[in-house]
């Protein structure tokens, strides 16, 4: 395990679009959950990727849906894990399964699983906003209908 600790976490999100097209975009963010860059995704098994330099501008405000997180496996990005996890626990969303920073699991599923699509957008600052999932509905039965007259 490294004796350095990541103050940094990638977060791989589709933006969320009327028309389901897929629009991808890879936020770094850094220990207090702020973007502090972003990039536009066009293939990333080619690794075509474009840099967004103004996205404070352009994407604040913007809805987007988690996909996965990616952390570098030479650090030890457990304090990265632990600042995401309490921002998910925050509203609603568990985490299983986390692997253990020497795990190699750490290289393909740093989080973990999470019980809900998890959205965000980023505030003018850059502060990642993370939204409560969709409550859990569950069946009432329904009243007796009652006849009058």
């Amino acid at each position: 395990m490294s004796t350095y600790i990541a103050n940094e976490i990638l977060i791989n999100a589709s933006r969320v679009k009327p028309d389901h097209r897929p629009d991808i975009h890879e936020f770094v963010l850094n220990e207090n959950l702020h973007v502090i860059e972003c990039v536009h995704v066009e293939s990333l098994a080619e690794g075509i990727v474009y840099p967004i330099h103004d996205f404070r501008v352009t994407l604040h405000g913007v809805l987007f849906e988690l996909n996965h997180v990616r952390v570098n496996p030479r650090l030890d990005n457990t304090f990265m894990i632990a600042q995401l996890t309490k921002a998910l626990a925050d509203i609603g969303v568990n985490v299983y399964n986390t692997p253990s920073s020497d795990a190699m699991a750490v290289c393909y599923r740093p989080l973990g699983e999470i019980t809900e699509n998890v959205r965000f957008y980023f505030n003018e600052s850059g502060s990642c906003v993370f939204l409560c999932p969709n409550a859990k509905l569950r069946a009432v039965p329904s009243p007796k209908h009652i006849h009058f007259g």
